[in-house]
């Protein structure tokens, strides 16, 4: 279950090198549409026939209806990703022993690394050598290996995986996973280590896929039991979470606020699904989430309803962002067997994840749970400095939002004016006066006009930012680049002119269609910047779109590839 960043391209060589040569780069996260793999069977010379057939693999892997694989990707994509594209191909005999590829990858050989990658070689390149049936991956496809038996579990991201013949679902999804991008996620518990070559804390999140040694297991699916659902951040990091189901503390200036969460498996439920809560003035990608997790769906397995916190940051071992649930210490029982052994205590995760936290500035609690929603108070210290020209409009002390300063003036000028505008005794306000509202807890009385004005001000803060501290999670643009925005999933990074032209392509694309129809006049085409984009263009604006798919990625200002 290892992952590695390998890019693939020269260490697997010849007949593998022009199927990875071709995803690398292509289809980066964020992902919408097809991500196709060629599944690869593969059994050793000295092995008997295998216990599963192509249809087994077909059926787990990439069809749908199944509860497999297809099922799970379009399930935590909310139906942004799919499997199209993909196959199953076997089963095909190596001329190496089972004994030979067992060596390749031992612990104990010195090339151990890239004896692994050496497996996937080798099954690959017995496929295309094949006389009934040769088989090549084509360019753009990821390559899965299965190998019978299976020796080993391994995800190489942007890449290819390999997997054994008797693989449950779970570590199936796990390495799927590592071959989109995504990393193993962690815990806070610096006494717990899930096996010698482990880091302390890896593996320690059971609600998480990308935990998958240690994970909460739906004993319910016909293939091996079913995995958990993704964290927030990996969906988030993926580009799976619309723009408009994610909450930022503070990116509008406000610092604490009551959230109305809604379970990452029920999506239809109003709400949002991922509250970031930033502190870190010296890194914006360090940072705090909180998301609601029900016994449902894919998480049937979990053992109740729970709203989860991790803190997003750097790991110095990799230099990677992941994710690191908060949880209290585990019972310091069943070590792994290492040799040298353990210099510290080591337990296997028993800790409950923590409901209440108050660290680093920021205040995190449950408020109350329910079937799919709950609710969490949150605050944090931290506040965002403002772009030139802008200040902090302090209307209370924990108002900073960045506004104009004749702002600024406007709020000091209501202030002082506030008991003149009371009932008398009381906190409601007299005829003609409102509460302002900067916050829930601001009851100073203004002017409807004002009232409006200042929740315009509230709204627009975080265009008057400065950008360069502000969070917006794994897919931030680099700066002079912004989200293209065609929709609320639209994570590709572009020039500000490019983004206009998108919305002006929006706004102009009814005039260019077949009245009552998807069809495009003539001289028009979909734009077809992700499935189901019938904004109807000129082929060169289509042709300039998949080049900006195609970018993005580059003007991430982060990415963990």
């Amino acid at each position: 279950m290892m992952s590695r960043k390998s890019k693939g391209v020269v260490v697997l060589g010849f007949t593998v090198a022009l199927a990875v040569s071709a995803a690398m780069g292509q289809t980066q996260h964020p992902y919408r549409g097809s991500i196709p793999w060629s599944f690869v069977l593969c059994k050793f010379s000295d092995n008997p026939t295998p216990p599963h057939d192509v249809t087994y693999y077909e059926q787990m892997l990439i069809d749908s209806g199944t509860k497999g694989l297809a099922d799970y990707v379009s399930s935590v994509s909310y139906g942004a990703a799919d499997l199209d594209g993909s196959s199953v191909h076997g089963w095909y005999t190596e001329a190496q022993s089972e004994a030979y590829e067992y060596n390749l990858g031992a612990p104990t050989n010195p090339n151990h690394s890239a004896g692994r990658r050496q497996r996937l070689k080798d099954c690959v390149a017995a496929a295309a050598a094949d006389h009934d049936h040769p088989y090549t991956p084509p360019p753009g496809n990821r390559v899965y290996v299965v190998t019978s038996p299976g020796l080993d579990e391994v995800g190489f991201e942007d890449c290819c995986a390999v997997a054994g013949d008797t693989t449950a679902l779970p570590e199936y999804a796990h390495e799927f996973g590592h071959g989109i991008d995504l990393e193993h996620s962690f815990s806070n518990d610096n006494e717990y280590q899930n096996a010698c070559w482990s880091q302390i804390g890896e593996y320690d999140n059971q609600w998480d896929l990308m935990s998958a040694a240690h994970i909460y297991k739906d004993p319910t699916h016909d293939f091996g039991d079913g995995p958990p659902f993704l964290d927030a951040y990996h969906l988030d990091e993926m580009g799976w979470l619309p723009q408009s189901r994610v909450f930022t503390l503070g990116l509008n200036g406000i610092l604490e606020g009551t959230v109305n969460l809604t379970s990452l498996t029920h999506p239809e439920a109003g709400g949002y699904q991922l509250v970031r809560v930033p502190f870190d003035a010296n890194d914006p990608f360090h940072y705090y989430t909180v998301e609601y997790r029900t016994v449902d769906s894919w998480d049937n397995g979990i053992p109740a309803n729970i709203v989860m916190i991790n803190e997003v940051k750097l790991n110095p071992k990799n230099h990677l962002y992941q994710t690191f649930l908060l949880r209290a210490p585990g019972d310091s029982t069943n070590c792994p067997s290492c040799t040298p052994a353990l210099t510290h205590a080591c337990s296997k995760g028993n800790g409950v994840p923590n409901q209440t936290i108050n660290d680093n500035g920021v205040n995190i609690s449950v408020e109350s749970t329910g079937a799919t929603q709950a609710t969490v108070k949150v605050s944090t210290n931290f506040a965002l400095p403002c772009a030139q020209g802008y200040v902090w409009r302090s209307a209370t002390s924990r108002d900073r939002s960045c506004v104009p300063p004749s702002a600024r003036a406007q709020a000091e000028k209501d202030n002082a004016e506030a008991g003149s505008r009371h009932v008398p005794g009381s906190d409601t306000c007299v005829q003609g006066y409102v509460w302002r509202q900067t916050d829930p807890s601001d009851h100073v009385c203004v002017t409807r006009a004002t009232y409006d004005e200042v929740q315009s001000e509230t709204a627009q803060s975080y265009n008057n930012v400065n950008q360069s501290q502000a969070t917006y999670g794994p897919n931030t643009c680099s700066p002079g680049y912004v989200w293209r925005n065609i929709d609320d999933q639209d994570y590709v990074c572009v020039s500000y002119s490019d983004r206009a032209q998108a919305q002006a392509d929006n706004a102009a694309s009814g005039s260019h269609h077949k009245r009552g129809s998807d069809t495009c006049d003539e001289g028009y085409v979909w734009r077809s910047a992700f499935p189901k984009d019938h904004v109807c263009v000129t082929p060169a604006t289509r042709s300039y779109t998949e080049t900006e798919n195609q970018q993005g990625p580059s003007h991430q200002a982060k990415s963990n590839t």
